[in-house]
C-alpha cells in the first residue's frame, strides 16, 4: 500500500498563508513522507500552492531541507483550473461550494471556507493526476500521525 498526503497553500494574500507555517507544514510533510518509508511502506507527498511567489519559497525550502524526493511541490493555477473545468463536469462540484453558499443553505460557509473547499478539490484532482489508482480517505481516524491532512489518500498494492 502506498500512501499519498497531501498539502494545498492559498495565495499568500490570505490570513493563513503566513511564511513560517508553510514551513512546518513543508517540514511535516517531509517528515511524515520520510517516517512512513522509514517504517517500510510507501509513500508520497504533494504540496500545493496557487501563487507564483509562494512556488519560489517552497523551491528555497526544498533545496534547503532536500525534500524534492518526499514531496512534489507543484503550482496549480485556480483560475486556469476553473476556466478548464466549466466544460466538465467537475464545474458542477465547484459551483455547488458557491451556490450553498449564497443560497445560505445551513451550512453557513464564509467566502474563506469557499476558498478552501475549492483548494482541497484542486489538490485532489491534481494527485489524481499523478497517482490514478488512489482512493482518497476522508476518515481523519485513519490519516498517518493524526494530521489533518488537506488530502490523505492510499493506492492498493497490484497482486
Amino acid at each position: 500500500m502506498k500512501h499519498i498526503l497531501g498539502m494545498v497553500k492559498p495565495h499568500p494574500d490570505f490570513q493563513d498563508a503566513r511564511v513560517p507555517k508553510i514551513e512546518l507544514d513543508y517540514l511535516r510533510l517531509l517528515y511524515a513522507v520520510s517516517e512512513l518509508r522509514h517504517r517500510g511502506e510507501n509513500a508520497q507527498g504533494y504540496f500545493l500552492v496557487t501563487a507564483d511567489v509562494m512556488l519560489s519559497r517552497l523551491g528555497k525550502l526544498e533545496r534547503d531541507y532536500h525534500g524534492k524526493d518526499y514531496a512534489k511541490v507543484l503550482r496549480v493555477s485556480p483560475d486556469y483550473y476553473l476556466g478548464s473545468a466549466l466544460r466538465t463536469q467537475k464545474m458542477q462540484i465547484l459551483s455547488g461550494f458557491v451556490r450553498d453558499a449564497v443560497l445560505d443553505k445551513g451550512y453557513g460557509q464564509s467566502a474563506a471556507s469557499i476558498h478552501r473547499n475549492m483548494r482541497e478539490f484542486i489538490l485532489a484532482e491534481t494527485i489524481l493526476g499523478y497517482e490514478p489508482d488512489v482512493r482518497q480517505l476522508t476518515d481523519e481516524n485513519r490519516f498517518p500521525f493524526h494530521v489533518p491532512w488537506d488530502y490523505y489518500g492510499i493506492v492498493e498494492d497490484r497482486g
